[in-house]
């Protein structure tokens, strides 16, 4: 047996042991995936051995998220995990979860487990090294991005919609390896889908290679093939046999998502040539048989830190360097919006976007295909598309696809260097809600720009009014949902959100227009920062406080001059994740008293406003779908109207 035959059976009897050592967790998959990893790992990803997070190395993405043993294996070979670690898999605290995690084990580019977004991420990834590589030049950014997906990532309409766009953009630097095994949890792929993937990524623009996927000179050849095509994205579609190399369980489906049983492990490490009586073996031959390339891989790592130790000497590319990989936000002149108008939140977002484009040339976003109703077609029209004859653009044209944009977004982010938002209307976060919640998971400041806010888009509808989202929304954790007050209150949210480094943020904004706040009358907008604070005071003591954010600002306002026999205390609560992150005497200052009468107003379930109102308070709020009529109709319709309220509010103290 030579060498690498060798390596790689150790490799199987490691993910084996793994996998059975947990009695938990997924085995014939990183059977079937593990010639074409260990072929890639070995002999074409390029990585700095001694700094997992080296800049312009090869991004690896493991769109397969439950084939998490294959990839820790790797790791162990690498030297960026242990046996020790394989032990620890799927236990309390271990660097080897589950699945991948993103910023715990070194090496995992991507949290992955929800099939298909893998291959989303790999998209951003692919975008961000390409619009990099045209700012800072080939000597600085030059790296491909490799993902590994399989039958059950590409069946997710997710997958399909990121390789469409890879396509249409020419990502020639993207290379995937399709693990057609033919086999997942349930039995045959055919039992649910028969759909002609060559042909698939044939219509979408790629470049197709079929080979065995158990062949590794195959491999290498379709892996050189792949890095000499320049225009267009490539896929490897790797015949392979799930559970490959198994003593008697080859081929089978029940091996998916299950450790083997100890006795198929013993006869499996017999076949191999592998002691059947030792378990995490990693002997050291193998080892330095798989890092002999390290000295190459650190001259190269070498060579390029001095290299752009160099062009730091150039002040102006040291200063735009520095801004991309740090994420840093220019001085610039934030808009300003005088009181006694109306204005759209929504509005806001393009002027804010627009000042910030010029200065700092690392922001890039999209819309899907609302440009217009989102206010990013000026944002557009100034940084162009990015697409096969521009890749300095940096605007996405994304078309109708949420959960891709969501997905691609997120890899932009793992990437590092640019700094990403996508908008849609607030009501099709549902589309997207997969890839925020994991992007929230992995501490990625994407933003998303949503508009349509509340039941105020009016004549489309109960289909396209937002009632239980913004609720959901603040239910995933190390998430900022910003519902700004008014035009000046939206300039803060968005500076908010662009100067986050670890978490995403959601700027909700409005459609109708809005009345912009006096200032000097109310205090200043970048209260936001804290979340939440009084907008109006009582000069004697309070007989009630009402709670409300975004466009109800003003209707709780409107209210509590509808009660001026009462004592009205009115709170701005329009970040709930900020407000709770204030002291426990701010927090307390601002809530105000709790024996008296707490109420909320917002245009979307009431359910959740009782940690502030309690249980006894008054909330009012939608607790059913909309209609379709003009918006002030509808609020009308709903009871959302300040003349209503104070009534409902009189009527109940009355009883």
């Amino acid at each position: 047996m030579d060498l690498e035959q060798k390596s790689i059976n150790i490799a199987k009897g490691l993910i084996m042991d793994t996998v059975r050592n947990a009695n938990s967790g997924h085995t014939g998959g990183p059977l079937s995936s593990l010639d074409f990893a260990y072929v890639l790992f070995k002999d074409f990803l390029k990585f700095d051995p001694d700094d997992p997070n080296w800049f312009n190395r090869d991004r690896f993405v493991l769109s397969i998220g439950h084939e998490s043993a294959l990839l820790y294996t790797l790791l162990c070979y690498v030297g960026w995990l242990n046996t020790e670690d394989l032990k620890q898999f799927r236990q309390l605290g271990s660097k080897t979860p589950g699945h991948p995690e993103k910023g715990l084990t070194p090496g995992v580019e991507a949290t992955t487990g929800p099939l298909g977004q893998g291959v989303g991420n790999a998209v951003g990834m692919a975008v961000a090294e390409c619009i990099l590589q045209s700012k800072f030049g080939k000597d600085v950014v030059d790296h491909y991005t490799y993902v590994l997906h399989g039958d059950g990532d590409i069946q997710e309409p997710v997958a399909q919609g990121a390789i469409a766009l890879a396509g249409h953009w020419g990502l020639g630097k993207l290379i995937a390896y399709y693990d057609a095994n033919d086999a997942q949890i349930s039995g045959k792929v055919g039992r649910s889908d028969s759909t002609d993937y060559k042909m698939m990524y044939e219509s979408h623009g790629w470049q197709v290679i079929t080979i065995n996927g158990h062949n590794r000179d195959e491999i290498r050849s379709a892996i050189r093939k792949a890095q000499m095509e320049y225009e267009k994205p490539t896929v490897i579609i790797g015949n392979t046999v799930m559970a490959q190399g198994c003593a008697t369980m080859e081929g089978d489906h029940n091996t998916h998502g299950a450790p083997l049983p100890p006795d198929e492990i013993k006869a499996t490490k017999e076949k191999l040539g592998l002691d059947a009586n030792k378990f995490f073996d990693l002997p050291d031959d193998i080892l330095d048989d798989f890092r002999s390339s390290y000295t190459y891989s650190k001259e190269e790592v070498s060579a390029w830190n001095f290299n752009l130790e160099k062009r730091m000497q150039d002040q102006s590319f040291k200063d735009k360097w520095l801004m991309a990989i740090n994420d840093n936000l220019p001085d610039i002149n934030w808009p300003k919006f005088d009181s006694n108008q109306d204005i759209a939140t929504r509005k806001v977002w393009g002027s804010v976007i627009e000042e910030l484009a010029p200065l700092k040339d690392t922001l890039v976003g999209g819309s899907a295909d609302l440009e217009p109703s989102n206010v990013t077609a000026g944002f557009a029209e100034m940084v162009k598309d990015f697409n096969k004859e521009n890749r300095s653009g940096r605007n996405f044209a994304y078309g109708v696809r949420e959960f891709p944009m969501g997905a691609i977004n997120n890899g932009i982010a793992q990437h590092g260097g640019l700094k990403v938002f996508g908008a849609t209307f607030f009501v099709f976060s549902d589309y997207e809600r997969p890839s925020i919640r994991l992007r929230a998971l992995q501490d990625l400041p994407v933003i998303s720009e949503y508009t349509h806010d509340s039941i105020y888009v009016g004549e489309d509808g109960p289909t396209h009014q937002p009632i239980e989202h913004i609720m959901a929304c603040r239910m995933i954790p190390n998430l900022l949902v910003l519902r700004p007050a008014d035009a000046n209150e939206a300039v803060v949210a968005s500076k908010i959100a662009f100067e986050q480094k670890n978490r995403p943020s959601l700027v909700l904004l409005t459609r109708q227009k809005i009345p912009v706040f006096d200032r000097n009358i109310y205090p200043s907008a970048d209260n936001l920062y804290k979340g939440g604070y009084v907008m109006k005071e009582c000069d004697s003591k309070a007989d009630m406080t009402i709670f409300c954010s975004g466009s109800e600002v003003w209707v709780g306002l409107d209210v509590a001059d509808n009660l001026s026999n009462f004592s009205v205390r009115v709170v701005n609560l329009s970040c709930w994740e900020l407000f709770e992150e204030q002291s426990d005497e701010y927090k307390n200052s601002v809530i105000g008293d709790d024996d008296i009468l707490r109420i909320s107003i917002e245009a979307g379930v009431t359910t959740g406003w009782q940690k502030y109102t309690g249980t006894k308070g008054l909330n009012f709020g939608i607790d059913t779908f909309g209609e379709s009529a003009p918006g002030a109709e509808v609020a009308n319709r709903f009871g959302l109207i300040p003349s209503k309220i104070a009534q409902k509010i009189k009527n109940h103290l009355s009883e």
